[in-house]
């Protein structure tokens, strides 16, 4: 089997070449105008470069001149690959796309092929383990480096970048110190999940602590792999673009608000005076709650002005005040259910054990099983008038057990839906969608050979790019866990059951539970 020499598409010079002979042939790059002792010299002082110090372990060592491998060698098959600049955050890599439901047949026919070429021998040797692995994946992502470096080209691109990082630490310094301040450790998952508000403004602390800490290791731009580089690059850009555009959408919102916070108020107000009707339910409570709403409309445009000015810190920050609003305008809704739901729970367990009687049976607390038993005359002629209360109040329980329980369940859902909106503002991937569809090789899902036939056949080794269902999998996991939670059919059965509806707990819905990473 004749060996596989990997060459640049961009490099049709002569001269003297170099690159890699394990873990298979690889040329880096072209060294013009100079003999091969000459090349060999300007070879030997890379090790020097504390750029290209970092990344020789990965690249299975310094590049040399490989003649002496091809030397005798007269048939051999060339397959080329291409070059990407450090500065472009263009990489290959290894990582082969799992099939799934939007997997088109193309892509699986490329993993397929992917998946052969793993085992393949590409040295041409017998012995050889010349098989495609990250050694030579870090060449072919390193290989542009190499060529900057032992030509000492200026990069225009990376001192731009220097300069737009030297002025985000500069900007970020004052935030920094005053949303760290607001950081609430971990284990106050309650004092988040009371607030929508508390719960923001720690999200926008977080997303403070990591832009800085971020943007100091960007700005160093320390030695590391393209790959590494490029993930920060875009995960730092999109925590930027998300906060951007939420500002610029919360400004444009906070003046609306603030333009038409009277208007908007009489309308509000109007909605407020109505919940009176419940005063013929639950009089004293829903009279008392209705007597604070009815004082505190007068302060309602005001209340609303404030909020447009707090919604220049952004669209998110508006939306949390108005789910921490909604929470307070039905909480005579939500006391309501408490109460009924605790009867009609105590009515069920009531009636479940006079069933238990009628039937000659008990419930064993000590073995958790309902065991038979004898019960005398007494027994059954209190247990019968119990039934008989039991069977005349339970409809008039159920009735507003019924009417609270279904409110309670619209504003669960409606908190719910404001919840989704403030999990999907916050970490929306939007920087790698862009890239996705400007720059597909900035998000690499594996690598195929794809063959060219102009002006002869050759192989080329091309990058396929991930996927939108891998962009999206945290959003993926968090609908499926408020599919879950919002399931209709266990809300009806917790509503029938008599267990107390409540909403997703909020701190779960920015933190997996298997791993603790924000979602």
């Amino acid at each position: 089997m004749p060996p596989t020499v990997f060459w640049p598409e961009d490099v049709r010079d002569s001269g003297s070449f170099y690159g890699w002979t394990e873990p298979a042939l690889c040329v880096a790059g072209v060294i013009q105008g100079l003999s091969a002792q000459e090349a060999e010299t300007t070879l030997a002082s890379l090790p020097s470069s504390a750029q290209w110090s970092a990344l020789t372990g990965q690249c299975g060592g310094d590049p040399r001149h490989p003649a002496l491998e091809l030397a005798g060698i007269e048939e051999y098959t060339i397959i080329y690959y291409h070059r990407h600049a450090a500065t472009s955050l263009r990489f290959y890599t290894l990582e082969m796309l799992e099939p799934d439901a939007e997997t088109s047949a193309a892509q699986k026919a490329r993993n397929a092929a992917y998946a052969a070429s793993l085992a393949h021998n590409f040295t041409g040797r017998p012995s050889g383990a010349g098989g495609m692995n990250y050694v030579v994946i870090n060449q072919f992502n390193s290989a542009q480096t190499i060529d900057t470096l032992l030509q000492r080209k200026p990069s225009r691109h990376l001192e731009l970048s220097q300069y737009l990082f030297d002025i985000m630490d500069v900007s970020l310094y004052v935030p920094k110190r005053v949303l760290v301040l607001l950081r609430l450790p971990r284990s106050s998952a309650y004092l988040k999940d009371f607030s929508s508000t508390i719960q923001q403004l720690d999200v926008r602390a977080e997303q403070a602590e990591y832009l800085t800490h971020e943007v100091t290791a960007l700005r160093r731009h320390d030695p590391t792999s393209v790959s590494v580089f490029s993930a920060r690059y875009t995960n730092f850009f999109n925590t930027v673009w998300l906060i951007l555009n939420d500002i610029t959408i919360g400004v444009a919102f906070g003046s609306f608000l603030c333009e038409n916070h009277v208007v908007l108020a009489r309308m509000l107000n109007h909605l407020v005076e109505l919940s009176r009707v419940y005063s013929h339910t639950f009089s004293d409570l829903v009279a008392v709650w209705g007597y604070v709403l009815h004082r505190g409309a007068p302060h309602l445009p005001g209340l609303l002005y404030v909020f447009g000015v707090l919604s220049a810190g952004g669209m998110t920050t508006a939306i949390a005040l108005f789910s921490d609003l909604l929470a307070l305008l039905t909480v005579h809704i939500h006391v309501c259910y408490l109460l009924a739901q605790v009867t009609y729970a105590r009515l069920l367990r009531t009636g479940g054990s006079l069933w238990n009687l009628f039937r000659g049976k008990r419930f064993n607390v000590l073995r958790n099983r309902t065991d038979a038993w004898a019960y005398d005359t007494d027994q059954l002629l209190f247990g019968t008038i119990l039934f008989t209360l039991l069977a005349f109040l339970f409809p008039t329980v159920l009735a507003y057990y019924a009417l609270f329980a279904i409110m309670r369940l619209g504003t669960i859902l409606l908190n719910a839906v404001l919840e989704t909106q403030l999990a999907f503002m916050n970490h929306f991937p939007l920087f790698a969608l862009m890239l996705r569809a400007k720059d597909p090789w900035r998000l690499p899902g594996g690598i195929y050979f794809a063959v060219d036939y102009v002006p002869h056949p050759v192989l080329t080794v091309k990058s396929q790019p991930v996927p939108f269902s891998t962009i999206f999998m945290q959003y993926s996991r968090l609908w499926s866990r408020l599919v879950k939670h919002y399931n209709p059919l266990r809300l009806l059965w917790c509503v029938l059951r008599g267990e107390r509806l409540v909403a997703i707990p909020r701190y779960e819905m920015r933190y997996f539970e298997e791993d603790g990473r924000p979602g």
